[in-house]
């Protein structure tokens, strides 16, 4: 092969993956692949008695892939992102508040922010209750506006 007929054929050859790499980005945007469901539930543990003791520190619960805790604010049971809403570093609990170790945010046990950077809350995802067990369920999907 020589060079000439290379060139030819690198210019013949990089307009075609070019345009088959928009197609397949085409048809990936007009039919994309099915999500997983927006209501998949993670259980609990049924036994309650552990949230009954006055500032219990949260339990950490993996759900969807991402840290999850939970722990009872007044009295209902909440559920957070493990996740600053800064810079989506990874939440510690210590000393009854949840501490960003990437800029030193703090946010109290009902996640609202008070130690910025963080500007916005922690994300709360909504719990319900299993009907037949009485088990808490996280349901996959954050509350709007938690208060």
């Amino acid at each position: 092969m020589t060079r000439r007929m290379f060139e030819h054929l690198a210019l013949l050859l990089f307009p075609l993956v070019y345009a088959g790499g928009l197609l397949i980005a085409a048809v990936n945007f007009l039919l994309p692949l099915p999500r997983r469901p927006r209501q998949a539930k993670l259980q609990l543990d049924e036994d309650r008695s552990y949230f009954d003791g006055a500032g219990a520190p949260p339990i950490s619960v993996e759900f969807n892939g991402r840290k999850v805790y939970v722990l009872k604010v007044a009295d209902s049971l909440r559920a957070f992102d493990a996740k600053c809403t800064h810079l989506d570093c990874n939440v510690n609990w210590e000393r009854g508040r949840f501490l960003c170790p990437c800029h030193n945010g703090e946010f109290d046990s009902s996640g609202k922010v008070t130690r910025k950077p963080p500007l916005d809350p922690l994300r709360e995802f909504a719990l319900a209750e299993d009907d037949g067990s009485g088990a808490v369920v996280i349901l996959d999907r954050y509350i709007e506006n938690p208060t």
